[in-house]
C-alpha cells in the first residue's frame, strides 16, 4: 500500500510560532494551565477548542483512498526557516513540531499537508516536566533486584522530552463460525495394588477422565478503540503498554497543543496498524469461544472471523521520554503524560538475583531437613516455649 503522498496542489510548506498577546514572546502549552503560556512575562492565553464532534471514518474506504494516492518520500530531507531568529535548519523525518536548535523557539509545521491523514484529535499534556521526573525517581526506587547505586545514575538531569506520538484506534464488529471440542471430567473408580509396611493391599480410588463432545457454533462481538501505536520512534513494547488513556476527553486537533512540544505524523500504515489491532481482536475472540464451548477443558480446531462496520480515528497521545546510561547501556523508558503510568526498560543485578536464590533454596533445605527430623523440630518447639516463660517470669 502507498505510504505517502504528494503535497496537495498549490498547498505551502511552512512553520509558525504562536506569540504571546502581552510581550509578543513566544507561547508554549503548559499542562498546568491547560493554555498557551509566555515563557518570558507568564501571561496565560487560553484555547478554546470548537464544539465539533470528533468523528470515526470508514477503515475500507480511507485505505482505498491511500492506495490510489501518488507517493511522496517523508525521508527526503525538508529545511525549514526559524520565524524567530531567522536561522534555517532540517527536521528529522515523520517530525511535525520541535525547538529552533538556535534560539529555542517552538515551531510547528504543516507537514500532515504530504500525508493523506491528518490528526483529527489530541489528548493535551496534563503532566508537566517536574512531575515526570518525580514519578520516574519514584520507579527507579521501587526497582526490585535493581543494582546498587543506580539512584545516582538517574539523578542527573535526564534529557526528558514531551512528545506527541501518532496512534491508531480501531473499531469493529466481528462475526466468528467455531468447530471444536468440549471436555467434561467426571471420574471412574479403580482399584489399585500398594504396599503398606511390606504387605500387600488393594485400595479403591476415583480417578479422572475426560469426555470429550464436539462443538460448533459463532461468536459476534465488538470492540471499540482498538489503541495501536503509529511511530516507529518508541518501541512497540512501551507505545503499547502505556495504556489506559482516557480517550474520552479527546479534544479537535489544534497546533497549539504542540507548541513546545515535539511531535510526529504516523510511520506506521493505517493498513498495517489495522493488522496489530486484528491480532488483538482474535486473542479477546478466542476467549470467547472457550467460555462458549464450556465444560472444564476446550480444543478449538477451527476459527473464522470475519470483520464488519470497520472505523478508525488518528489522534496525538502526550508521553514523557528520556533514557539513561548504566554501565555503557542506554535504557529508554516513557511516562503516560496524562495517567503517570511508566513502562521501561530496567538494569538487573545478577549478583543481588543470585544472593535470593541461595537464600530461597537455604530456606527450603532447612524446612525439608526439620520436616525430616520431627524430633529435632519438637525440641527447638519446646525450647522456645521454656525460654518465653522465663522472659514472661522475669
Amino acid at each position: 500500500m502507498a505510504q505517502f503522498t504528494r503535497v496537495m496542489r498549490g498547498a505551502v510548506f511552512t512553520q509558525k510560532t504562536f506569540p504571546c498577546k502581552s510581550c509578543g514572546a513566544t507561547l508554549v502549552f503548559s499542562a498546568n494551565d491547560t493554555a498557551l503560556k509566555c515563557e518570558y512575562c507568564g501571561a496565560i492565553n487560553y484555547i478554546y477548542p470548537p464544539k465539533i464532534p470528533i468523528y470515526e471514518h470508514d477503515l475500507d474506504k480511507a485505505i482505498a483512498r491511500i492506495e490510489s494516492a501518488p507517493r511522496y518520500d517523508l525521508q527526503a530531507p525538508k529545511e525549514i526557516k526559524c520565524p524567530v531568529c531567522a536561522a534555517t535548519f532540517r527536521l528529522e523525518p515523520h517530525q511535525r513540531s520541535t525547538r529552533c536548535p538556535y534560539c529555542n523557539a517552538p515551531i510547528v509545521t504543516n507537514l500532515d499537508i504530504f500525508m493523506p491523514l491528518a490528526p483529527e484529535a489530541v489528548l493535551p499534556f496534563a503532566i508537566d516536566q517536574k512531575r515526570a521526573k518525580e514519578i520516574f525517581r519514584k520507579w527507579v526506587g521501587s526497582l526490585w533486584f535493581a543494582p546498587a547505586g543506580l539512584q545516582k545514575y538517574t539523578r542527573a538531569e535526564n534529557n526528558f522530552e514531551g512528545i506527541y506520538l501518532p496512534y491508531w484506534t480501531y473499531d469493529a464488529d466481528t462475526l466468528t463460525h467455531f468447530r471444536g471440542e468440549r471436555g467434561d471430567t467426571y471420574y471412574e473408580r479403580v482399584t489399585r495394588r500398594i504396599y503398606i509396611d511390606g504387605r500387600e493391599a488393594l485400595v479403591e480410588e476415583m480417578e479422572p477422565r475426560i469426555r470429550w463432545t464436539p462443538v460448533e457454533g459463532e461468536v459476534q462481538m465488538h470492540f471499540d478503540d482498538i489503541l495501536i501505536g503509529a511511530t516507529r520512534t518508541l518501541p512497540r513494547k512501551l507505545a503499547d503498554t502505556l495504556q489506559p488513556w482516557d480517550l474520552e476527553n479527546l479534544v479537535p486537533y489544534d497546533d497549539k497543543y504542540l507548541s513546545g512540544f515535539e511531535s510526529e505524523t504516523y510511520s506506521v500504515a493505517l493498513d498495517e496498524g489495522f493488522d496489530y489491532a486484528k491480532s488483538i481482536m482474535a486473542f479477546r475472540i478466542r476467549e470467547a469461544v472457550r467460555r462458549r464451548i464450556g465444560g472444564d477443558h476446550q480444543k478449538i480446531s477451527y476459527m473464522q472471523i470475519y470483520h464488519e462496520n470497520k472505523s478508525f480515528k488518528y489522534i496525538l497521545l502526550p508521553v514523557w521520554t528520556a533514557q539513561f546510561h548504566y554501565r555503557g547501556k542506554a535504557y529508554r523508558f516513557a511516562i503516560n503524560a496524562r495517567t503517570g503510568v511508566i513502562r521501561g526498560e530496567r538494569p538487573w543485578s545478577m549478583l543481588k538475583i543470585l544472593f535470593a536464590l541461595l537464600s530461597l533454596l537455604t530456606l527450603l533445605s532447612a524446612l525439608f531437613y526439620l520436616s525430616e527430623h520431627e524430633e529435632i523440630l519438637s525440641q527447638m518447639q519446646l525450647f522456645f516455649q521454656q525460654t518465653l516463660a522465663q522472659i514472661e517470669f522475669r
